[in-house]
């Protein structure tokens, strides 16, 4: 892994959740918040919040959760109460709509998995409130994929964005009548092969939800495969921060984390994830486990190792996140993306040919 791997600095290494975090004001805070969510929040100094834009910066990526009352000046506490109370309040209609889906996917024998900041924020952190998720994320078996669409369907859920090609199997977003977004996941990543492999693990039940979550070591998987593969910011932080918390709680078997990564054909972007986390967060042990994991390769490289998106190449990788099977039948929609895809892919060329000029002169 260290072959593919520099030695980056700090400020490099936070570079790849998010290209703002060049700062070294700002960078202190992060090293600070992620600090605290190793620790279980003991607080040793005060968070500096009149760094310029952190505020906005927290807003945007949903970190103000992470922070507790005695961590920042007295000043500043109306306000993060205030923002934490509101948080709150999103985080229960979220939970109400979770336990409704899991319900109705129950009573027609749809078998899923609770995934992301719903499961870990019970099972990793000492207060589910502290994991700030956005919408609603559940697994289910890609065979039953069209079945609990049609469940959620007749209850009034509907299509919240534009569907990628059904060669793909990704899965479906869905929005809830009261506005919750859903995705279903048919993988648990673009690039997992179709298959069961998600079920054949007994889930780890949860307290909050009627469901099950993926055992530890699958969380843990999923946490850096959501990080390295996400595009920079919001959802790379969030799975940052939970590698994090699964550090800090439980003894994570590595061993078993490599062995369901390779199943589902990312053991090196994983290994990438927890590699940058380790680096972090000064794991030296996770750091040598880590040399015996598969090496991305240049496509994993110049996609996800870098603190920018380069769509121009994630299209060409994008050809391999089909399922076995199905790549001649794709092969069209590849070669004539939509014209919102190309749309995108053309701001990404000229982003691209603009930075390697500036870089030559």
């Amino acid at each position: 892994m260290r072959r593919f791997l520099p030695q980056l600095t700090h400020e490099e290494l936070w570079a790849l959740a998010d290209p703002r975090l060049t700062e070294p004001d700002v960078v202190v805070v992060m090293e600070q918040i992620l600090e605290l969510v190793g620790t279980n929040w003991k607080v040793e100094a005060s968070v500096d919040l009149r760094v310029p834009l952190m505020r906005q910066y927290l807003s945007d990526h949903r970190l103000w959760p992470l922070l507790p009352l005695d961590a920042v000046r007295p000043s500043v506490r109306p306000e993060l109460r205030h923002r934490q109370v509101a948080i709150s309040a999103s985080q229960m209609r979220l939970r109400s709509v979770a336990a409704e889906v899991l319900e109705q996917f129950d009573a027609e024998g749809i078998e899923s998995r609770v995934l992301k900041g719903l499961a870990t924020g019970e099972l990793d952190y000492p207060n589910y409130l502290l994991r700030h998720t956005g919408d609603v994320d559940l697994a289910v078996r890609p065979e039953r994929l069209d079945d609990a669409v049609r469940v959620l369907r007749g209850h009034g859920y509907g299509d919240r964005y534009e569907r990628f090609s059904p060669y793909l199997s990704y899965g479906c977003t869905l929005e809830a009548p009261n506005g919750v977004e859903v995705d279903l996941h048919a993988r648990l990543s673009r690039r997992s092969p179709l298959g069961d492999r998600l079920f054949q693990d007994l889930g780890e039940p949860l307290s909050m939800l009627p469901g099950y979550a993926l055992p530890t070591a699958h969380r843990l998987v999923h946490a850096s495969g959501h990080f390295m593969i996400s595009p920079p910011g919001t959802r790379r932080l969030s799975g940052l921060f939970d590698i994090t918390r699964l550090h800090a709680c439980h003894d994570v078997d590595l061993d078993k984390a490599r062995r369901f990564a390779a199943d589902l054909g990312i053991e090196a972007l994983v290994g990438a994830g927890l590699w940058v986390e380790a680096m972090l967060s000064d794991r030296v042990d996770v750091i040598a486990q880590l040399d015996t994991w598969k090496d991305p390769d240049w496509l994993e490289r110049n996609t996800r190792l870098v603190p920018e998106r380069r769509l121009l190449l994630d299209h060409l990788g994008r050809y391999r996140e089909v399922p076995s099977g199905r790549r001649l039948r794709y092969l069209p929609a590849w070669l004539l993306p939509t014209r919102r895809q190309r749309k995108l892919l053309f701001s990404s060329a000229r982003r691209t040919a603009t930075r390697l000029t500036q870089g030559r002169r």
